[in-house]
């Protein structure tokens, strides 16, 4: 009896709270969008951490972003625009030898795409965004010897993926 009522409980909480959220996963990412009105949403995407090691470097890096969505047309519709703000985040640390480097990324940005709707819960999605890119990285050796470098330039985003309404 008591597992009947947490799983009655569980689900109807689920059904509940997630009429208006979407899971999805795009190129080395994942994402959560929930709907703050009918037009609106938010999103909170993590790229997946990244790791490479190869011939005595090793590096690993992450991402996040949030953004703020507003689609022109209604979710039953086959082809669904939208276009909204975002902010990205990311940070990648390294080394070689007695070398380390760390560098983070701050990447504001408008971003338009469009929802391809398969049926009432999966979609599949291409965006694109442009923002500025500020990249600051830092390096040092065992020495002591260090340097650092900030970098102003344009940064582009693409993301496919697809995306499964809960219910």
């Amino acid at each position: 009896m008591r597992k009947f009522l947490l799983a009655t409980t569980i689900l109807a909480t689920l059904s509940s709270a997630s009429a208006a959220q979407k899971i999805g996963a795009y190129l080395f990412g994942v994402q959560f969008e929930r709907d703050t009105t009918a037009t609106d949403s938010t999103r909170l995407g993590l790229g997946l951490p990244l790791a490479v090691a190869v011939d005595g470097v090793s590096m690993i890096g992450v991402s996040g972003d949030y953004s703020w969505l507003r689609h022109t047309a209604p979710a039953r519709q086959d082809v669904q625009p939208y276009y909204g703000v975002g902010l990205g985040l990311s940070a990648a640390f390294g080394g070689s030898g007695d070398v380390s480097v760390a560098a983070f990324s701050m990447y504001p940005n408008v971003l338009g795409g469009l929802n391809f709707n398969l049926d009432d819960r999966l979609s599949l999605f291409t965006e694109l965004s442009v923002g500025p890119r500020v990249t600051t990285a830092y390096a040092t050796d065992s020495q002591g010897n260090s340097a650092s470098e900030t970098r102003f330039d344009r940064g582009y985003g693409l993301r496919l993926g697809v995306n499964y309404t809960l219910r």
